[in-house]
This record gives C-alpha cells, sequence and structure tokens, in this order.
C-alpha cells in the first residue's frame, strides 16, 4: 500500500460540514460540502469525506474543527455541573463584573448562571495570596460535597479554591477525594486550566470547562470511532482551537474551552492571513459569514491580534488564549423578523440546517438571509451549491412576503433589500468595533471574505469602513477546513509568581522560565512532534503593583538578569492602550505570570498557481438583473469562477459564481485574477 500523503481538514457549522484534502505530494485537492447532520454530526462528517473521494488509509493527518463545543454555551445545553469552592466565595460567578445588557432596560434582569447557586458548594480551607496555607483542607467537607453532588445526579464539577495557583495542594487533593468517592465523576481543577489571578474570571473558564467537558469527550470518542469503523482511518485526529492551532484529542479531551470557536479561528489564521500574505497583503480583516453567524478577526503584519480574556456569553469571560475575535448572529441562515415596535431586525435567530431557509423547502417558513440574496439576484437558485441542492425561489419570495412585506406593505422584493441593508448595518458595526474602537485604521487593511456568504457582502463593507481592497480565495467556502491543515500545534502555558523586581530572585526565575520551557517541549513530543519541529517563544504578564490588569509582553531571549527590558515593552504597551504611563517610581512594576507559547510545526500543504489559459469570454455566463445597495436593480455580467483565467480582469457590476459561494461586485470596483486564482477587487470610495 502506497504510504499516507493526504491531510484532511473538516469544518462543523450549523448549515454544512465542509471537508478538504490536499495531497502533499501532487498538491491535488479535493472537497465535499454536505448538510450538517445534528445532533451527533458524525453521519455529516462521513457524508463529506465520501463526496470528497478521500480514503482514510490514504490520510497521514485528520485537523477536526468544529462548534460542538461553543454551541453547547450559546445554547446552554452542557452537562449538569457543579462548582467547589473556598468557603465564603460561594457568590463569586454570581456576582461577576459590574456591567449590563442595556444600561436602558430599567426591568432587565440578568440570564441566569450557568451553575445553580444550590450546586456551589463552600469547602473550608485558605491559601494566602504569596501560597502560604491559612486553613487547612476540610476532608470532611469535601466527602460532604461528594455525597450531594452524587444525589443531585451531576456529571462534571469544577474546582476553584482562592489562589490556588499560587499552591495548588488543596486543589489536588480535593480532586483526590472526589476520585475517590465518585470514580466516574469528571473533575476540572483551577491550576490546570487557568492558573492566575482574577478570581471572578478563573472561576468562570474553569466552569465552562467543566460544563463541556463530557460532552466533547464523547463527542470525540464517538467521531474517533465513527472514523475507524466506517473511513479505515486510526492515525491521530488534531482539533483545532481558539489560539489558532491545533492540539491533539487527549489535550483537547483534558481542556475542551480550549475549542471555542476555534473554526472561524483557524479559518482567519490559516486562510485569511495566508490568503492576504499571497496577495501582497500582511494586514488583513479575516471576515467569515457561515450559516448561523459572522465573525471578525484582525491579522497585522501577518501576525493575529491575540486576547487572553473574551466573553462568550454576557458576564461568561473565557480567559484562554484567543485570536481576537467580534462575533454577530449573521450568517446565511439567520432569520428577518419585525418586532413589537414594528422594527426590522435580521437575527440572531437561525433556521439552521434543518429545517433551513424557505428556499430549502424542508418546512422552513421564515426568510433568511440567503432567502434575501436569492431574491434580490445575487444567487441563482438553479445553482446552488454547483447545482447539487436543488432549491426554490418562490418559497424564499413567498417567506419574504409573508413575513416583512406584510408588515409594511412591501413587495418581496422591497422586503429582501430592507432586509440586506439591516444586516449589512450589523456586519459593519461589528467590524467597526473590531477596527475603529480598537485603534486600527480600516484604510491600512484589506478585506479577506471567507465561509458561504462573506463575498456576498465584503465589497459593500469595504465601502462603508474606508477599506478599498477585497481578497476573495478561491475556495472561501472552506476556508475554516483549508485553514485547520495550515495552522500549527500550539500550545500555552503559565505559572503564577507575583512578585517585584525587589523581590526577584533571578536565578530562580530563569528555572521557573525553564521548567516551563521543558514542560511545553514534553507535551508537544508526546503528541508526535520532533525537536527540530518545535520552537518556543516566553513571554511575562506585567502591571503596575496596585493595577488588577496585566499587558503581556515578550521576554528577550538568554537569561533574565533585570528588568530593563521588560518594563521597556510594558511602557509601550501602556502608553498604546491608555495614551499614558506613571512617573518613573510612581508605582513598582510587577511580574504577575510566567507565560511561554511553543509551536510544532507540521506538514501544511500550499495553495498551488493556477494554470494559464482560456479567455474572459468563456467564463462569461450570462447576464441577469441583480439588485445593488446604491444602484437597485441594474443588469450584470456573471462569471463562472473556475474559468476565470489567469491575468484577467474586469468591472462590476458583476457576479462571481463558484459551488461553495457567490462572490458579489457592486458598480465602481475592478477585479483582477492573480497567479493563484484570487480575486483581487478593488473598490471605489
Amino acid at each position: 500500500m502506497s504510504k499516507p500523503m493526504w491531510v484532511v481538514g473538516t469544518d462543523i457549522g450549523g448549515t454544512f460540514t465542509d471537508i478538504i484534502g490536499v495531497n502533499l505530494e501532487t498538491g491535488e485537492q479535493r472537497i465535499g460540502k454536505v448538510p450538517s447532520t445534528p445532533p451527533t454530526y458524525f453521519d455529516g462528517v462521513i457524508n463529506g469525506l465520501v463526496r470528497a473521494g478521500i480514503k482514510g488509509e490514504e490520510v497521514l493527518s485528520f485537523r477536526h474543527g468544529a462548534t460542538v463545543s461553543t454551541n453547547a454555551i450559546l445554547e446552554r445545553k452542557g452537562v449538569k455541573t457543579a462548582l467547589i469552592t473556598t468557603e465564603g466565595f460561594r457568590d463569586v460567578l454570581g456576582g461577576g463584573r459590574a456591567e449590563r445588557i442595556s444600561a436602558f432596560e430599567l426591568d432587565w434582569d440578568p440570564p441566569e448562571i450557568i451553575i445553580p447557586r444550590r450546586n456551589v458548594l463552600g469547602i473550608r480551607e485558605r491559601i494566602s495570596p504569596y501560597g502560604e496555607i491559612l486553613v487547612p483542607l476540610s476532608e470532611k467537607d469535601v466527602k460532604t460535597a461528594a455525597r450531594k453532588i452524587k444525589k443531585r445526579g451531576i456529571e462534571s464539577v469544577a474546582i476553584v479554591f482562592m489562589d490556588s495557583f499560587m499552591n495548588t495542594v488543596h486543589e489536588k487533593r480535593a480532586r483526590e477525594i472526589l476520585h475517590a468517592e465518585l470514580p466516574d465523576l469528571d473533575i476540572t481543577v483551577s491550576h490546570e486550566v487557568l492558573p492566575q489571578m482574577l478570581e471572578f474570571e478563573r472561576t468562570c473558564t474553569t466552569v465552562l470547562n467543566a460544563y463541556i467537558s463530557p460532552i466533547l469527550k464523547n463527542y470525540l470518542g464517538g467521531l474517533s470511532r465513527r472514523l475507524k469503523k466506517d473511513w479505515n482511518y486510526a492515525g491521530p485526529i488534531l482539533v483545532t482551537t481558539s489560539g489558532g492551532g491545533v492540539i491533539g484529542m487527549d489535550e483537547a479531551v483534558k481542556f475542551p474551552a480550549r475549542t471555542f470557536h476555534s473554526s472561524p479561528v483557524s479559518g482567519a489564521v490559516g486562510m485569511a492571513g495566508y490568503i492576504g500574505g499571497l496577495a501582497g497583503f500582511d494586514n488583513v480583516i479575516a471576515f467569515e459569514t457561515g450559516g448561523t453567524t459572522n465573525n471578525v478577526s484582525m491579522i497585522y503584519k501577518g501576525t493575529p491580534a491575540i486576547t487572553h480574556e473574551w466573553k462568550i456569553l454576557w458576564n461568561v469571560p473565557c480567559c484562554l488564549p484567543s485570536v481576537d475575535t467580534v462575533y454577530i448572529g449573521a450568517g446565511g441562515g439567520s432569520i428577518g423578523w419585525v418586532d413589537k415596535g414594528k422594527i426590522l431586525n435580521v437575527g440572531p435567530q437561525s433556521m439552521g440546517a434543518v429545517p433551513g431557509p424557505a428556499c430549502y423547502g424542508m418546512g422552513g417558513d421564515q426568510p433568511t438571509n440567503t432567502d434575501c440574496q436569492i431574491v434580490l439576484g445575487r444567487i441563482d437558485p438553479d445553482y446552488y451549491l454547483g447545482g447539487e441542492l436543488t432549491v426554490d425561489g418562490a418559497l424564499s419570495k413567498k417567506a419574504l412576503k409573508e413575513k416583512i412585506g406584510s408588515q409594511y406593505g412591501w413587495d418581496a422584493e422591497t422586503s429582501a433589500a430592507n432586509m440586506y441593508m439591516v444586516a449589512l448595518t450589523n456586519l459593519m458595526m461589528a467590524m467597526r468595533i473590531q477596527t475603529v474602537s480598537r485603534g486600527w485604521d480600516p484604510r491600512d487593511f484589506a478585506i479577506v471574505p471567507y465561509g458561504g456568504g462573506g463575498a456576498m457582502y465584503a465589497c459593500d463593507l469595504a465601502r462603508e469602513i474606508g477599506a478599498t481592497t477585497v481578497v476573495i480565495p478561491p475556495l472561501p467556502g472552506y476556508a475554516s477546513a483549508f485553514g485547520a491543515i495550515r495552522v500549527d500545534v500550539k500550545h500555552e502555558f503559565t505559572q503564577a509568581i507575583h512578585k517585584i523586581e525587589a523581590e526577584l530572585k533571578f536565578p530562580q526565575l530563569n528555572k521557573q522560565f525553564d521548567d516551563l520551557v521543558k514542560k511545553a517541549e514534553t507535551v508537544l513530543k508526546k503528541e508526535g512532534m520532533r525537536e527540530d519541529q518545535i520552537t518556543v517563544s516566553r513571554f511575562v504578564d506585567v502591571k503596575y503593583f496596585s493595577q488588577s490588569r496585566f499587558f503581556t509582553v515578550e521576554v528577550p531571549k538568554g537569561p533574565i538578569n533585570d528588568l530593563a527590558a521588560i518594563t521597556a515593552n510594558f511602557m509601550t504597551a501602556m502608553q498604546t492602550a491608555y495614551g499614558y504611563t506613571l512617573p518613573p517610581g510612581y508605582a513598582p512594576v510587577e511580574l504577575v505570570n510566567l507565560r511561554v507559547v511553543a509551536k510544532g510545526e507540521i506538514p501544511k500543504p500550499s495553495l498551488p498557481k493556477k494554470a494559464p489559459g482560456g479567455t474572459l469570454a468563456q467564463a462569461l455566463k450570462g447576464r441577469r438583473r441583480v439588485w445593488y445597495k446604491d444602484s437597485g436593480f441594474v443588469e450584470a455580467s456573471i462569471y463562472e469562477r473556475g474559468r476565470l483565467p489567469v491575468g484577467s480582469s474586469f468591472d462590476g457590476p458583476a457576479i462571481v459564481e463558484q459551488p461553495d459561494t457567490t462572490s458579489v461586485l457592486p458598480p465602481g470596483t475592478h477585479c483582477r485574477v492573480d497567479e493563484f486564482g484570487n480575486l483581487i477587487i478593488q473598490v471605489d470610495r
């Protein structure tokens, strides 16, 4: 049998499951897009692999991205979970931070916390902020908690003791007792998930991990068995993470919170950033529109913006490293609806894969963004998914007329146009939040849209925010799956120290860093990485002693003998974020955490250059009436993406069709096809 040379990436969305395989020797690509199959999603994966025509025994590496963990949180469908914490701190979760969804809704009530208060159990113990044991762990309390957990049918437990990141002995002993009392219980401890300060954030992140741990464990275990049984694959499964990398299945099961929103992130890093670089743009706005959500990420000088705190729900932060991403519910399946005040809204509700948009004819009667695009002439219902899926444009018109038009006296086309403008405004606001509000000038960036719907909005969005260039990849509908096979294995490890310079012993500090580096290298080698594939970067979290928030700054290479360089980097970060620094000597600088980021470089395919040939006339399919934002319905040229020759150029108004997406070029745009088949679109302001 020939040596396995295929690398396969998957992305399971709320509407479609995408498969892409690339042969590392020949560069051949095979793709498959099929409807997702909730609730297990396994059938969709197998169907997509069969559609792509790839056999399991031919595959060297299988990379997997899914929204399973994210959806479990968003839909509040995690397992029944308990929190064990220090006595007197039961209300850390409920207290949260002083914030409201809306400052003007006086009758607003906050959503329920993930764990009901009755399942937050206090234990007598206490560790000081410097790691001393102030109150010994009450093993009797832990055993009492175990009895309550068993009686209440709890499936998973988070253990979060005060300041445990400075001394882990109590969390470790509590876990031992619970394992002895309840061997089948799933247990998450905070010093392994997030060993750092800020009690609320650390508690939330640990609870999120516990809330979905059994779900992801069952899901990945079931997927592994189905791949072996139905696809003859028994090799490694690498899972995409929010930090822009992949990790082994064992690590994903242990730390499932690292997989939150990983699919759009892999698309942003592995596809949008890569494609932008190929096209000559190191500054990229990665813009994904899938079936359910829209996501916006920033890539500056080829490097994605990273955050160590983001919210997956209102007042529910996750503090694991993530590519900084803004999400809104504005995907192809998002529903257009009129509220009680007669205001037209789009999303966040979605029709998903079942029953899907009204045009699917599967019982859905609500108008979605997909229906809107069909009525506006942007999507050809006879060419949906390249003609593989039959959709009915008459059902789209019916849904728009009945659900929206009847409220205002509009026909279907007017309803669709206004629904498009609402969706576009939502997308524009998300893009402004990610750019202007965070200090980025959109004029310095190219927009790279991906997902099935991104290319339908990108040019209008560029005009709205002041960008002048849009780069559409060859397979934007498979971007997250392709991105999964372009990112490397990546892990991050931290250790809390909390010391100002006067308290530091630099030999001990260097040893702690060395130990973290060795730990990272051990994990990567366990996942099959060789020494020559591994690179490790060192960082420290720094703040003024009086601050509660810290900045992560890079540490220069070599032993640390003083804090001069670290302090200078911290001051630069302070000046950038807040516009000022404190006078010298006003407040000491404190090292909060040591942090290492370890990468294992794995074989990855490159986008092949497109063979020249053909003419623009051969790519022209015809003309049809298409609605554009500032022009209404006009005659537009319709091109087949696969027939566009390298070096060709044309002007909007135009539509470029391909099986996985449709690219919309308004009047006043100019498009050329580069050597990789990317569409480089210049947008007049």
